[in-house]
């Protein structure tokens, strides 16, 4: 069976970062195929990572190792972690990262891995230095007792905006990434009572601009100049506007908050 790699890191275009990590991994299993996800996650940004991951994650073939890097700690005390879903596998920092997997997908076994047996070459990669190395003795052996020990959610850091909370008759969202169109993917998946709320007639946002917006089913149907809500393609609901930045209308970015006031 033919290794297949997903990447997910905030390494960018521009350094040599992502070729080292995929150099790695080619030279362990010369045979293997790479998915890239993105690495143009914000530096450091670990709740827009956790979205990608979330988002990519069943789109990708089944036996998928995904390595995931946004690792601020690198170096420090924090835990190499890897979660099995399926037939699938994420190695992954213990930061957050994994946070809506843990709400959002399938949960089949967690695990604390032993770095001991990989020394790293620097403390600031170990992207390319002790993740790459054990993502590729995974897929050797496909046993994660033989690398590790076993967690459960209870034991793993988690993120703060993990999901979208009531606060009296008000709901309070994040912003989990902004796109390039400047449309906002709020922390609201697609089956979520607070979804279907949003949805049943639109809602009044207080935060961060008063007015008034309309459940709508495609960014054709928002009204010219205001914000709209709408399900996205990517499984969570958007704040969006129709060819335009909604990001840059209502002032929003990654990690910002969103109260709405429901009818």
């Amino acid at each position: 069976m033919v290794a297949i790699f997903g990447l997910l890191t905030d390494f960018g275009e521009r350094d040599p970062y992502r070729g080292q990590l995929a150099s790695v991994l080619l030279r362990r299993c010369p045979s293997c195929q790479l998915i890239d996800l993105s690495h143009r996650v914000d530096p450091h940004n670990i709740l827009q990572g956790a979205f990608f991951l979330r988002a990519s994650w069943p789109y990708l073939p089944e036996g998928c190792v995904v390595v995931a890097v946004v690792d601020p700690g690198v170096g420090g005390s924090r835990d190499i972690v890897l979660l099995r879903s399926g037939e699938g596998y994420v190695l992954a920092p213990d930061n957050g990262l994994l946070e809506l997997m843990f709400r959002h997908a399938r949960l089949d076994g967690l695990w604390r891995l032993s770095t001991e047996r990989y020394p790293w070459r620097s403390a600031t990669f170990h992207g390319r230095d002790v993740f790459a190395p054990l993502a590729a003795d995974l897929v050797t052996c496909r046993n994660p007792d033989g690398l590790g020990t076993r967690l459960s959610v209870r034991d793993m850091v988690r993120l703060q905006y993990g999901e979208a909370e009531f606060e009296g008759d008000y709901l309070v969202v994040h912003v989990l990434h902004v796109d390039r169109f400047g449309n906002c993917v709020l922390n609201i998946p697609e089956d979520s009572r607070e979804k279907e709320l949003l949805e049943s007639g639109g809602a009044k946002m207080m935060e961060p601009e008063s007015v008034f917006v309309p459940a709508v089913a495609a960014y054709c149907d928002i009204p010219a100049g205001r914000p709209g809500l709408l399900p996205g393609s990517q499984g969570y609901l958007e704040l969006a506007t129709d060819r335009e930045s909604c990001a840059e209308l209502l002032g929003l970015g990654n990690g910002d908050r969103c109260l709405f006031c429901l009818p």
